[in-house]
């Protein structure tokens, strides 16, 4: 399976990659939960690129999956500021709620979710590459 999504990049065009995401996925009989945690990290990847990149909404967020093996591999593209997700500091989880920052949750669960994660700026794009487990669905 290999396929490309693009979204514009408009906070309100999020639950149309998120439902594309998902249908594609199902259509290649990926497990339920393997289904939903790639919709999560596409949801919150984006939603990143879209609220702190910069870029306007003419422009479009690409993001593509593959199947390697047992595994999927998500790639994103957007051409926002140079911004390498590896480098934020996980956030302070046991900090009572007063004294926590805000922000940095949603990378939390990326980093949770993936078995792997790159960054590389490639000009004009970031790109941020996750690995996940693929388990596809077992027959009835």
């Amino acid at each position: 399976m290999q396929i490309r999504i693009t979204v514009p990049n408009e906070l309100v065009r999020l639950r149309d990659l998120t439902a594309a995401v998902d249908a594609v996925l199902d259509t290649n009989a990926v497990a339920r939960e393997v289904r939903d945690d790639v919709r999560l990290i596409a949801e919150e990847i984006v939603a990143n690129a879209i609220e702190h990149g910069g870029c306007d909404a003419q422009t479009e967020i690409i993001v593509d999956i593959t199947s390697r093996g047992e595994h999927l591999q998500i790639e994103f593209r957007d051409c926002g500021r140079a911004f390498d997700p590896l480098t934020v500091a996980p956030p302070e989880l046991d900090a009572d709620i007063d004294e926590r920052g805000v922000g940095g949750l949603g990378l939390h669960l990326v980093r949770e979710l993936a078995e792997n994660l790159s960054y590389t700026r490639e000009e004009p794009y970031n790109v941020l590459r996750v690995t996940v487990r693929g388990a596809t669905q077992l027959p009835n």
